[in-house]
């Protein structure tokens, strides 16, 4: 009780001190002094503020020390302050769908307690920070950028990372060169990069922990790469939408034997589902949408 407000108009008078979760849905001229009087707030929600800026995220940045939690989601900001870095608490940090923003700054890379990151929508986002390997706690990223690849020991190092989501990325050509970041993952969700080849060269299949695989809007897929053959005996859920160049699915495939749920939509030249589908004992379901032949 008191600890938590959404402030959907300019007027944010009488806001209690014990206040530790804040929702903006409107930001008036008086936001800045009634931030000065708070000192709790562990979590900030910005939903779709065409008022907020830059000075608003420095006076928060500056004035909550203790922060855990910031969103920003559909957000007119260009930039993130570099302030950020000093925010050792911060455990959530999302931009969804900021399409204005072009760049990070590398201070976010100092926040070693992020569990989460999330860059998904970021559609003018020009290139990850150059230090995202020191994000040593990350658990769970989405991220949309216009870079072709990804940088040299960046998200590839991320060994703590269990859920991975990549989207809109059009210029993306490959996955991350180092593969370190695949022993931990959980879910791997890849949609709409329309450039993205999955094939890894000189690729050894190691034991995955992989339990979740979506894959949609892939054109350049024409078979599921070999190095998916880690995750054997962990996948349970393989969702496979809009690959207009797949044309079959692996023999091995059968093999995997904690496979529940298989899902394949919109994929046209798919002719036919491997043989001794009978061997995936636990599949309880199956769906084929929009697959004419």
């Amino acid at each position: 009780q008191g600890e938590s407000l959404i402030v959907d108009s300019a007027r944010t008078k009488g806001v209690s001190e014990n206040v530790r979760h804040l929702s903006f849905l409107e930001i008036g001229q008086n936001v800045s002094t009634t931030l000065q009087k708070l000192n709790k707030v562990r979590s900030i929600q910005v939903v779709s503020c065409k008022l907020i800026d830059e000075s608003f995220l420095s006076t928060c940045i500056l004035r909550f020390k203790y922060l855990r939690v910031l969103r920003l989601f559909i957000s007119p900001c260009e930039l993130l302050p570099t302030s950020i870095g000093p925010l050792k608490h911060l455990r959530s940090l999302e931009l969804i769908e900021n399409e204005r923003i072009t760049a990070l700054p590398n201070s976010i890379c100092k926040l070693q307690s992020l569990q989460t990151l999330g860059l998904g929508g970021c559609v003018n986002l020009e290139e990850l920070p150059r230090d995202m390997r020191k994000l040593i706690s990350l658990r769970w990223l989405e991220l949309t950028t216009k870079q072709s690849s990804f940088p040299e020991d960046g998200v590839g190092c991320l060994t703590s990372l269990r859920s991975l989501y990549i989207w809109e990325c059009s210029n993306l050509t490959c996955l991350p060169r180092d593969t370190s970041y695949l022993a931990s993952l959980r879910t791997l969700i890849i949609g709409n990069c329309k450039q993205l080849d999955l094939v890894m060269e000189n690729y050894q299949v190691i034991p995955l922990r992989l339990q979740k695989l979506g894959i949609i809007g892939v054109p350049r897929m024409v078979a599921l790469p070999e190095w998916f053959q880690g995750a054997t005996n962990t996948l349970q859920v393989l969702v496979i939408v809009d690959c207009e160049n797949l044309e079959a699915l692996p023999g091995w495939l059968t093999s995997f034997t904690s496979l529940r749920r298989l899902m394949l939509v919109s994929c046209p030249k798919l002719l036919s589902l491997p043989e001794e589908m009978h061997r995936l004992t636990a599949l309880t379901e199956v769906r084929i949408v929009d697959c004419p032949d």
